[in-house]
């Protein structure tokens, strides 16, 4: 998987919300690579990092500017596939 960049927009995802829920991702798919988790464990800890909430970023008066909402739903769409690819092994 190619790194991925985030363009930046005004009333996309907070930043926070999102590098958050990307850690989560990162994190199951070293545990995965390490084998340290089992299929429960695994599934148990996807339904949580997909019910992670991904805010729209905040402003004073407007909408804050924030991750490019299609950007980060293909990135994590990819996350998401990588996993899938991973655990069907």
């Amino acid at each position: 998987m190619g790194e991925m960049v985030l363009r930046t927009e005004k009333g996309g995802y907070a930043r926070n919300d999102v590098l958050a829920k990307v850690d989560a991702y990162n994190t199951l798919i070293l545990a995965i690579d390490e084998m340290r988790l089992s299929d429960a464990a695994v599934n148990a800890e996807l339904e949580k990092i997909r019910n992670m909430p991904l805010n729209k970023a905040k402003g004073f008066i407007f909408a804050g500017s924030g991750f490019s909402v299609e950007d980060t739903d293909n990135y994590i769409k990819e996350l998401e596939e990588t996993i899938m690819h991973k655990i069907m092994l």
